[in-house]
């Protein structure tokens, strides 16, 4: 058991590392633009207003803002309606231009995204997600979900165990003729489920 929480925290810390890194991307474009919008608005001030233009950030950092959380609110809106997320062959000119407008949103939102990839189990769950792993290596082929029930009686937790062990990148659901089933992602993943032996001489 303790090479499957091994391995859960090496994913956990990637996952860690990635949306840190997301939320630094997310904060340098949000400064950067910004900083675009400051300059404009000096730029445009001046050639309105030459000789008496005083600029004052304050309402334009509270313009910016409320902007900003409602770009984030459209693009909210736009991947709960359009949850599909694989590039298609043709767009048109407003999709297009949406596309550059909620870029940086979309970044934003992504930070939330990663973050919830992080696969986080209590000891009796970690247990119970050993058991099933070591279950489905002794089985030697894909085990139907329909049984899960006997071994995790708990829905809640054996959707989250399963749910932990997808995002961990160590099973796959595949939906087949008689039912989903759970099959190991890879050799690597089979190889964790299988117990290390000690011989003492």
């Amino acid at each position: 058991m303790e090479q499957l929480r091994e391995h859960l925290r090496r994913h956990n810390q990637t996952v860690l590392g990635l949306t840190l890194l997301t939320s630094g991307a997310a904060l340098a474009l949000w400064t950067g633009l910004y900083f675009v919008v400051w300059w404009l608005f000096l730029l445009g001030g001046s050639a309105v207003r030459p000789a008496d233009f005083h600029p004052g950030a304050g309402a334009l950092v509270r313009g910016f803002a409320t902007t900003a959380v409602l770009l984030c609110l459209c693009a909210w809106i736009s991947r709960r309606l359009r949850p599909n997320a694989a590039p298609r062959d043709h767009k048109g000119i407003g999709e297009h231009l949406m596309d550059v407008i909620l870029a940086v949103p979309r970044v934003t939102l992504a930070i939330f995204g990663t973050g919830a990839a992080a696969a986080r189990l209590s000891d009796r769950e970690l247990e119970h997600a050993w058991r099933l792993l070591q279950r489905m290596e002794e089985a030697d082929k894909p085990l139907p979900m329909q049984t899960l029930p006997v071994d995790i009686p708990d829905s809640t937790m054996r959707n989250k165990i399963v749910l932990a062990l997808q995002l961990s990148g160590l099973i796959d659901v595949r939906a087949t003729s008689s039912g989903p089933v759970l099959a190991f992602q890879n050799a690597e993943a089979r190889r964790l489920a299988q117990e290390k032996v000690r011989l003492r001489f």
